[in-house]
């Protein structure tokens, strides 16, 4: 993760504890993984730790962090869920015709 590395080349120490905060916050959630909220997207959940947030989702039994973010940044949104009202009634014109 880059900004991991950017933070090591700063302040190696901190890289570490926040790696060791990600590992931690892995193990935790490889045994409890509906532990948190869940996430904008379907199947994903939203795990806040200061200063990031991740996003992640269970697949065959396996938690996978999906995405990491700083926890300033918004909330990523599906694709249709950007299209503003005038595509929407578009999108249900093409399907009518």
């Amino acid at each position: 993760m880059s900004r991991i590395a950017e933070l090591a080349e700063v302040n190696p120490a901190a890289a570490r504890k926040l790696v060791e905060r990600l590992e931690r916050q892995r193990d935790l959630l490889s045994s409890f993984p509906q532990m948190t909220e869940r996430g904008i997207l379907e199947g994903t959940r939203k795990v806040s730790m200061p200063p990031l947030v991740l996003t992640i989702r269970s697949r065959g039994g396996i938690v996978e962090i999906a995405a990491i973010r700083d926890a300033r940044q918004k909330d990523a949104y599906a694709p249709v869920e950007m299209l503003s009202v005038d595509d929407h009634d578009e999108e249900d014109k093409e399907k009518t015709v």
